[in-house]
């Protein structure tokens, strides 16, 4: 389904195991995605993969170095669903519900905010190399809908990031309110848009 979990897309290849450094970083974004940069340390993800901390060090030497592999694998596995969508769909505007549904999956179903968002939120203090990884997120996620969606329109950059801004702004109000109400609320907007 064109809408599988971002997170757990690539966990398995036809029946291959997922190597360390995949569950390293699979567990990384999860904590991120649940309480930020921050509330993620070597010591928890090694506890819960079963192996020593001086093994992730081993592939990540540094914080740093393990976030920016983390947002790195969020932005193309999302480019990835993005060119599916493209593959999927004739027309422009047709492109606007899968692309919503991507952000959907994050509340509904993984109820987790969108990982990039949450860096974008922390952003004034992380370290650069990680601000400029969250920052191509929202780069490709704009140059995305403006192409996608709106490839005649003046206002394409306008319209993209309204959208993305809506949606991003929608998970983190769902969030903290505990409710898929004001996610709805947008998508509703959004659909009930005449974008031209």
């Amino acid at each position: 389904m064109l809408y599988s979990l971002i997170k757990k897309q690539e966990i398995t290849r036809v029946g291959m195991a997922i190597s360390t450094v995949d569950k390293i970083i699979e567990i990384a974004e999860l904590q991120v995605r649940a309480g930020g940069y921050n509330s993620f340390s070597f010591r928890e993800i090694s506890k819960e993969i079963g192996i020593k901390s001086a093994s992730i060090h081993y592939h990540f030497p540094t914080k740093v170095d393990l976030g920016v592999a983390i947002a790195n694998r969020y932005t193309t596995r999302f480019e990835e669903h993005l060119a599916n969508i493209i593959a999927s769909t004739a027309e422009p505007l047709e492109r606007l519900d899968p692309y919503i549904a991507l952000f959907s999956h994050a509340l509904k179903v993984d109820k987790k905010m969108c990982l990039c968002g949450v860096l974008a939120s922390e952003s004034d203090v992380l370290p650069e190399a990680l601000q400029l990884e969250a920052k191509r997120f929202f780069d490709v996620n704009i140059a995305w809908l403006q192409s996608a969606l709106f490839p005649q329109s003046p206002q394409a950059k306008a319209q993209a990031c309204f959208i993305l801004a809506s949606l991003e702004g929608a998970l983190l109000m769902g969030k903290v309110m505990k409710s898929n109400t004001p996610f709805e609320h947008v998508i509703e907007q959004l659909r009930g848009q005449s974008w031209k």
